[in-house]
């Protein structure tokens, strides 16, 4: 999106005039005049690249200015070109109205387009080039400023071939490797598909730092890419992959990984965006169908207290470029105490009568300032805007649809963040609503609109919460509206802008208030619902970690019966029951040691010393291996109301490990089964949930990450429903268990029956939660061996058809997993172009 677009409404005709007579080494100078109202002084967007960068007021005394015009002397300006632009790069500078209007250039030389500039700084480039990576031509630059200590990304980087430039790229995507390995800038990466047109069989590329042309660290690189006849053979051979069960496993791999392919990645969003977003309106069409008629009226309200005028006068033209023309901005001053952007306020609402300025007399932050918005909003409905933002052109018109197509009362939808320069990066990708991650952080956010009356039920903002305001009314709006009057758009309609004090730029640390109220929102809004628990920031961060409270007597009665099965792998078994006991409190639950046919020296007189422990049963099963029917033999001899499904190479050593899994199904009476997070030995991820498509069938989401990381938008680090959890280490309510039949043993003998208990629990009307808060070591299979071995790989390839034909509509449809990734593989990493037609 160019932030610097001229809006799509009328304005009066005027004959301006801008004359450049001074340029120096880094600032421009001149005079600025409206014929039609010489009288006055202007004040114009300065636009550099496109983007505004500030607003300059020609108000400086002119000897000849007579000679323009004899009614006003006051109409020269002088403009510092801001430091940022000095990187020895061609700019642009172009002038326009604060309502938007284009001004003429010219200058001694003549008329002229735009002002071109180019400032040097003396840097040095450090940049590596990585290689052919999935497709993409991969790599990193930085440009080092030693004198003032900074290694920046944002590195121009030109790809040629026989002395012939094949593409230019910012090196602006993200590298914590590079990062943390430098120290310098993470924005620093850049990736580059060569499409067909200008592949050949086999090239040498060279690599150049621009504009030094400096060839980097890896150039030049020799690659080699299939024929035009070997894609098409492998795009066959793909296809038949699905019918070959063994064969299709390993080959559909290989093929997979040798055709070269259109793929985007998180760190390559701005070129997937570049793609995708002009699509989303008609992706919304698809969906949702047409717009409601009459087309309601839609209150925009955005508080504002001293934004960069730029960055301001660039929101409000977002708002008046929306594609849906019946809306009203309404814009309160919260006391800024800025002459211009009070005057800049009052011409935007003279050029365009949609919009509204309010002035508060004392600054009251920005929840009363937003409820100052809401007493004078007239629209049916209400969405929430800041005021440095940008909305995409299509926003309103898709929340519209959706709204008519669902009849949600709350509709929120994904966002991305824009840097000063106007690119987009970091996108979220959101689930569908989720409460319990709700809870835990406000993955919500923007864009929202809201049903005035559901608004009006809910009450305003509260001030005494600024900086989790908005969490707070959604928690507020959670309690009067049901789950199905909430709706996920899932397109980014938001950019939210990156500046040096801002919760987008610097994450939570740069606002530490709002961490305590956030807190206090989440405590309140729990409160009021009569649930006991602990609220508390995990990190510092404005994400909390919710820790129920019952009391004891509440776990009376709620017995716990805990399933293992074994076979041999004595030792492992031992270990896994003897962590039980030793760290398990305040829960009644008993341990039912299910023996698969162990036969190895020491079984027996395992099972038998086991079988006289207390709350200790071991049932002998001389069957094959059968996970499914094991464990609902099992659950016949259960006991308990819950029952905990734990492998016997999992292994607890927190004391209230039991009781979390416990308490969270006793905080929701929906709730069917929860999910613990479980560690490789190296303390890395195994298991954070479960998504549902990806790979096929399924994945486990974060495998491999830092244990103690939080994952994309913190969902490895907070309680949220998920589509399904692994039965290594999970809870589930018994009631619910018989109520879908416990597991499949007659289809799903030994892969993917959690998942397809998850589903069919889903599909009863129960829920999923996975939570982090309980921690296990998972020496992942170690008893039963790999799913991957070639001699069980026939068996896994059938129970993986099994699934995709019964859940043929499910899978690729995790509604806690956005559309926008991909599921080819790599959860939370790769993301997918999906066109109209693919809805």
């Amino acid at each position: 999106m160019r932030t610097g677009a001229k809006p799509k409404v009328a304005a009066r005709a005027r004959r301006l005039l801008c004359f450049f007579d001074r340029i120096d080494e880094t600032a421009v100078g001149g005079w600025a005049v409206d014929f039609e109202a010489p009288e006055q002084s202007l004040r114009l967007r300065v636009m550099i690249d496109g983007v505004i960068a500030d607003v300059v007021p020609c108000d400086l005394h002119r000897d000849d200015a007579r000679l323009v015009t004899p009614v006003n002397s006051r109409i020269g300006f002088y403009y510092e070109i801001p430091a940022r632009y000095r990187d020895g790069l061609r700019h642009t500078i172009t002038f326009a109205t604060v309502d938007g209007e284009a001004v003429p250039l010219s200058s001694r030389n003549g008329e002229m387009g735009a002002l071109n500039f180019c400032l040097a700084k003396p840097t040095r480039v450090e940049a590596v080039l990585d290689g052919l990576v999935g497709g993409l031509i991969q790599g990193w630059a930085h440009r080092v400023d030693d004198a003032a200590g900074t290694r920046l990304g944002g590195v121009k980087i030109l790809i040629t071939a026989a002395g012939q430039p094949l593409a230019e790229v910012v090196a602006e995507q993200f590298r914590a490797d590079v990062a943390g390995a430098t120290g310098g800038d993470a924005a620093c990466g850049f990736s580059v598909y060569l499409p067909e047109g200008v592949r050949q069989r086999r090239m040498t590329l060279q690599v150049f730092a621009m504009p030094e042309r400096q060839e980097i660290l890896g150039s030049p690189l020799d690659i080699e890419f299939p024929s035009a006849g070997a894609s098409e053979q492998i795009e066959t051979l793909m296809a038949r992959t699905d019918e070959l069960f063994s064969f299709a496993f390993n080959l559909r791999r290989e093929l997979q990984s040798a055709l070269p392919r259109e793929r985007y990645f998180l760190e390559d969003y701005a070129r997937w965006a570049a793609a995708s977003l002009p699509l989303a309106l008609a992706r919304a069409e698809a969906r949702y169908g047409a717009l409601p008629e009459p087309g309601p009226l839609v209150s925009v309200v955005c508080p504002v207290y001293r934004p960069a005028i730029g960055e301001f006068l660039a929101a409000v033209d977002s708002v008046r470029a929306q594609t849906y023309p019946n809306w009203e901005l309404l814009l309160v001053d919260d006391a800024s105490g800025d002459a211009a952007l009070s005057a800049a306020m009052r011409e935007l609402a003279a050029a365009d009568k949609r919009i509204r300025v309010l002035a508060r007399k004392r600054n009251g932050g920005i929840a009363r300032a937003t409820n100052d918005a809401l007493a004078a909003a007239k629209g049916e409905l209400v969405a929430f805007f800041d005021h440095d933002d940008l909305l995409e052109p299509g926003a309103l018109e898709i929340m519209l649809r959706a709204w008519r197509a669902t009849g949600a009362k709350l509709l929120y939808s994904d966002e991305d963040k824009v840097e000063r320069g106007g690119a987009l990066g970091e996108p979220h990708f959101k689930p569908d609503f989720n409460y319990r991650f709700l809870l835990e952080i406000n993955y919500i956010c923007h864009f929202v609109m809201v049903e005035a009356g559901a608004l009006r039920a809910a009450g305003g903002l509260d001030p005494a919460l600024d900086g989790a305001q908005d969490h707070d009314l959604l928690l507020r709006l959670c309690e009067h509206l049901a789950p199905a009057e909430i709706h996920h758009v899932p397109e980014v309609l938001y950019h939210w802008r990156k500046t040096g004090s801002s919760t987008a730029a610097a994450g939570a640390q740069a606002k530490p208030k709002a961490v305590t109220a956030g807190e206090t929102a989440v405590q309140a809004h729990l409160a009021r619902r009569k649930l006991p628990a602990k609220v508390s920031s995990r990190e510092g961060m404005t994400c909390y970690e919710v820790e129920w409270q019952f009391r004891p007597k509440a776990r009376q009665g709620a017995k716990v019966s805990i399933l293992i099965p074994f076979r041999d792998h004595i030792a492992m078994t031992r270990e896994c029951v003897d962590a039980i006991r030793t760290h398990t409190k305040d829960v009644a639950y008993e341990i039912i040691l299910l023996d698969n046919w162990s036969s190895k020296d020491g079984a027996e007189a395992f099972t038998a010393a086991q079988a006289n422990m207390p709350n200790t049963k071991v049932i002998r099963i001389a069957e094959p291996f059968n996970y499914s029917r094991i464990n609902n033999i099992g659950v016949s001899a259960a006991a308990g109301e819950y029952l905990l499904f734990m492998n016997n190479d999992v292994f607890v050593s927190e004391p209230d490990w039991l009781r979390r899994m416990l308490d969270e199904c006793l905080a929701d009476p929906k709730l069917g089964a929860v999910g613990a997070k479980l560690l490789y030995p190296n303390g890395t991820v195994q298991h954070a949930g479960v998504v549902l498509g990806v790979g096929g069938v399924a994945d486990h989401a974060f495998r491999g990450l830092d244990g103690r990381a939080p994952g994309y938008m913190a969902h490895a680090m907070a309680a949220q429903e998920v589509s399904a959890v692994t039965a290594a280490c999970m809870l589930v309510r018994k009631r619910a268990f018989l109520d879908v039949s416990g597991f499949d043993e007659e289809s799903l003998k030994v892969a993917f029956n959690d998942v397809d208990l998850c589903a069919k629990l889903t599909k009863a009307g129960w829920k999923i939660v996975y939570l982090p808060d309980v921690v296990a070591e998972h020496r992942e299979s170690i008893s039963r061996g790999d799913d991957f071995d070639n001699t069980k790989l026939g068996r896994f390839m059938w129970e993986n058809e099994v699934m995709r034909q019964r859940y043929a509509k499910v899978l690729p449809n995790d509604p806690h997993y956005n559309m926008h990734f991909s599921r080819e593989g790599g959860v939370y990493h790769e993301l997918r172009l999906l066109r109209p037609e693919q809805i």
